[in-house]
């Protein structure tokens, strides 16, 4: 999820906020879950059959590409989804606090469960690798995470037992910006201000 907070000035589809809504309740329910209740990214990563990875459990990476992907100077790259041969990899930055990286794998495992079409890479005269990027896509994915993340059901419990805000942050794997973030876009916040 870039910058862990998703764009306010994206338009969806009709219905799409309240699609994701549903699914957030649906795959807990699905998992034994309460519509209330956190979702674990790497529990709905093993029920997606996805695997995560960190690059120091990768086989066969050069010690030169595996020292900068777990350093801080690899700090650019947050998580990559692989597919090959039918198995689905995320690759995520283990360098990343535990909130950065939940957000990281629900914004991959988003894409995964809207189908998008995955990023194609391109290697250009001068040998720079270039990407295709799909806003649309992108924004979908950051929406959906944010939202299995925190769904306006568990978000309602939340502010109304004026729960503290570190420990849900916590609980749900989130940071403070991002829980913040979903009480404001879900009204939640007039309703039941924060405190803290």
């Amino acid at each position: 999820m870039r910058g862990d907070v998703t764009n306010t000035t994206t338009y969806f589809e009709r219905g799409f906020k309240s699609w994701c809504e549903n699914t957030a309740v649906s795959i807990r329910s699905r998992l034994g879950l309460s519509k209330f209740e956190s979702l674990d990214p790497w529990l709905l990563a093993q029920h997606l059959k996805v695997a995560i990875l960190f690059p120091s459990n990768i086989p066969g990476l050069t010690n030169e590409v595996a020292d900068y992907l777990k350093s801080s100077d690899g700090d650019e790259w947050s998580a990559v989804t692989i597919i090959y041969l039918g198995i689905t990899v995320v690759v995520i930055n283990q360098n990343h606090s535990v909130a950065r990286q939940s957000t990281d794998i629900m914004h991959e495992l988003a894409h995964l469960i809207r189908a998008h079409q995955p990023v194609q890479h391109f290697t250009n005269d001068s040998g720079f690798v270039i990407r295709s990027f799909n806003k649309s896509q992108e924004d979908e994915a950051d929406w959906l995470a944010a939202t299995l993340l925190l769904p306006r059901t568990a978000l309602f419990q939340i502010a109304r037992s004026h729960y503290d805000i570190d420990q849900v942050c916590s609980e749900f794997k989130v940071s403070k910006m991002l829980l913040k973030y979903r009480l404001n876009v879900t009204g939640l916040a007039r309703q039941y201000p924060v405190t803290n």
